[in-house]
């Protein structure tokens, strides 16, 4: 199914279709008085005129299609925000519960406040600021596993320590790129 701004699309590189063929048709046999010059010259008008309505519908869909992914975008970084937030929540009251050591904070702190960013700073309607808000939401969310992982006592404790550092980092890096872009 089409949307009404493809539907506006098509219907205008319809029309600069069929005017492009009458002016090919028109020149075809050279015009031999003025009134055959005159009606290739309204519609090399007409084209022009439909030439710009394409390209403005062209310009509308890509405005569509942008709001549809910035939707949608909104509406998955709320979910992906879920994990990046919760986890450090509850290690943190771990920390505060003596549980774990104080220097937890220094990963759950920023994890914290990155999930909080992925899940409630406005997404700007640009697509480089979607792009890079979908990656932080992933890098958060891999970061919050990791960070169940080193959590957990086992043999690779250590190693899921490092990638959480590293990829709440990681994930702060993609959330200060996309600040950054115009």
């Amino acid at each position: 199914m089409t949307t009404p701004a493809q539907h506006d699309r098509d219907l205008a590189e319809g029309r600069v279709a069929r005017l492009k063929q009458d002016l090919r048709d028109g020149l075809t046999p050279p015009p031999g008085d003025v009134a055959a010059m005159d009606e290739l010259v309204a519609t090399a008008h007409r084209l022009l005129d439909a030439e710009l309505a394409f390209d403005e519908a062209r310009r509308r869909l890509a405005d569509a299609e942008l709001e549809s992914r910035h939707a949608a975008t909104q509406r998955a970084v709320v979910w992906f925000a879920a994990a990046p937030v919760l986890v450090p929540l509850v290690a943190g009251a771990l920390v505060l519960f003596g549980v774990l050591s104080p220097g937890w904070l220094a990963v759950l702190v920023p994890l914290f406040g990155a999930g909080l960013w992925i899940g409630f700073a406005p997404v700007r309607r640009a697509p480089a600021v979607i792009r890079e808000r979908t990656r932080a939401a992933w890098a958060g969310s891999v970061t919050a596993l990791v960070l169940v992982l080193a959590l957990v006592p086992w043999s690779g404790t250590v190693v899921c320590t490092v990638l959480t550092a590293l990829g709440a980092a990681g994930t702060i890096a993609l959330l200060w790129r996309e600040s950054r872009i115009p």
